[in-house]
């Protein structure tokens, strides 16, 4: 039994525990709707960027100028630090420009009024040579021996040095006129006539070839119109004029009489034709139109000889 002293603090003990405990709650409680009140509101929710796991796709590693190999396309040595000059690249920008190795054949206009005429006569000049000057050059051959023809050759080419030397005299080509007169004086005398070429030969004097229809292109006449005429074979109107004062020029037209100076010139024509023997054989089989073919090998050989220094 417990005395009357000890009941009252058996009853104050759990009580006093019990305040306690309440009061405890009660603190817990509006500590913690305290706490609930402080927390600010955020009308705008800040999200923090998730972290995406690297997939090698955009390695450094790949992307590390030592590793990254050549393929070709932008080779160095194309561009390489070396400056362009000005004609590089004026020639760079011509869009049209050809670099190419192989070079494109340029037609040249050729002027063919008198296409039907100059057709009739090349088939003339055609029957001329098989019928008449082949055969006639042909047997000339036959009952000549080779240094007759080569000095029948050489006498023709003295006797008309006053067409080339006119010519080379009206160019301006001193050096070349004086050649052709050096030439004529040492070939007709030491020479014999011109039947010996002694100035080619010892003095190494080289003749040429001028007309009076090649110094009217070096002034810069043009060709004109294109004209075959008979025996004559392929001309144009400039060398039509050039070969009438080539006419007037040459000793042989003033041979008397004219049956001579006739004679003389088919001599010198039938002569002429031994040493291009084959030659227009080849060509007639060699292209489907000569007479087309013919008169481009006619205009570009002239306008070679015109560009000539």
């Amino acid at each position: 039994m417990l005395n009357n002293r000890t009941s009252p603090y058996l009853i104050k003990l759990p009580l006093s525990l019990l305040i306690l405990m309440m009061s405890g709650c009660a603190s817990s409680k509006n500590h913690t709707e305290n706490k609930t009140e402080r927390v600010p509101v955020s009308l705008v929710t800040i999200s923090e960027p998730e972290f995406t796991e690297d997939d090698g796709l955009f390695s450094d590693a790949k992307f590390d100028d030592e590793q990254l190999e050549d393929d070709g396309l932008f080779d160095d040595a194309l561009f390489s630090d070396e400056e362009f000059s000005d004609e590089q690249l004026e020639d760079d920008d011509d869009l049209f420009s050809d670099d190419s190795i192989i070079e494109t054949e340029s037609k040249t206009e050729i002027s063919d009024p008198f296409y039907y005429f100059n057709k009739a006569m090349f088939h003339v000049n055609d029957k001329l040579y098989f019928w008449i000057l082949r055969p006639t050059a042909v047997g000339y051959k036959a009952i000549t021996p080779q240094f007759f023809r080569v000095g029948v050759a050489n006498f023709f080419h003295n006797i008309t040095m006053p067409i080339r030397f006119t010519s080379s005299l009206l160019q301006g080509d001193i050096e070349s006129s004086g050649t052709e007169l050096g030439r004529f004086a040492v070939n007709t005398t030491v020479g014999l006539l011109g039947v010996m070429d002694p100035a080619e030969d010892y003095l190494d004097w080289q003749p040429n070839n001028q007309d009076m229809g090649l110094t009217l292109g070096k002034y810069g006449i043009g060709n004109g119109p294109y004209i075959v005429w008979p025996i004559f074979g392929p001309s144009t109107l400039r060398d039509t004029v050039g070969k009438g004062t080539d006419y007037f020029l040459s000793p042989l037209t003033y041979l008397q009489p004219d049956k001579l100076s006739i004679t003389v010139q088919a001599v010198d024509k039938v002569n002429a034709t031994y040493f291009s023997l084959g030659d227009y054989e080849a060509f007639k089989q060699a292209y489907i139109d000569p007479y087309e073919r013919m008169k481009e090998f006619y205009i570009e050989y002239r306008a070679e000889r015109v560009a000539e220094e």
